[in-house]
């Protein structure tokens, strides 16, 4: 009964993230700077690292980041996102055991945004060998702070909600 529980978790954790992502990609963007986005998908991914576990989160960022690829059908952004996606959950997987009783799901979610940013530059410059893209990365830095806190805070207020609704039905 756990795993069929765990299953469905997934399936909802990597369901949300993929609306969340439509929902932002239906929206003109929010900065002026090309690329840079809300990233309003993360939640499933933080949510996931702290209802459930390190795993758990993987397992959403791998799911999510294949199949939001697939559906845009752009095999470049496919590689950024999801190569980013990974790096940023495993280092937020790190922040939070590292910093357990020091840093907030806000700092772990503002940390996730900002090495995402950095990742999917680092991938980039692999890919088409431009230095000039590093030099982007300060802008991505100062968008990733308040976007990271805007989904950690959200991903807070969305955990906290449902641990209630657990409680109050026993």
């Amino acid at each position: 009964m756990k795993t069929n529980r765990r299953v469905t978790s997934l399936a909802l954790f990597v369901s949300v993230g993929l609306v969340l992502n439509i929902i932002e990609n239906s929206f003109p963007p929010l900065f002026p700077i090309p690329g840079a986005k809300l990233g309003l998908a993360n939640i499933a991914t933080v949510m996931a690292l702290y209802l459930y576990d390190s795993t758990m989160a993987l397992e959403v960022a791998i799911i999510r980041g294949l199949l939001g690829g697939i559906l845009r059908g752009n095999v470049m952004g496919l590689i950024l996102s999801f190569s980013a996606g990974l790096v940023s959950t495993a280092f937020m997987i790190g922040v939070k055991a590292a910093g357990k009783r020091h840093v907030s799901i806000l700092g772990v979610s503002i940390a996730g945004a900002v090495v995402h940013n950095i990742a999917q530059i680092s991938v980039a410059f692999l890919l088409i060998r431009e230095t000039a893209l590093f030099l982007y990365t300060p802008y991505m830095i100062l968008v990733a702070i308040p976007t990271g806190l805007f989904i950690g805070y959200a991903s807070r207020k969305t955990c906290s909600s449902l641990e209630n609704l657990t409680l109050a039905k026993g």
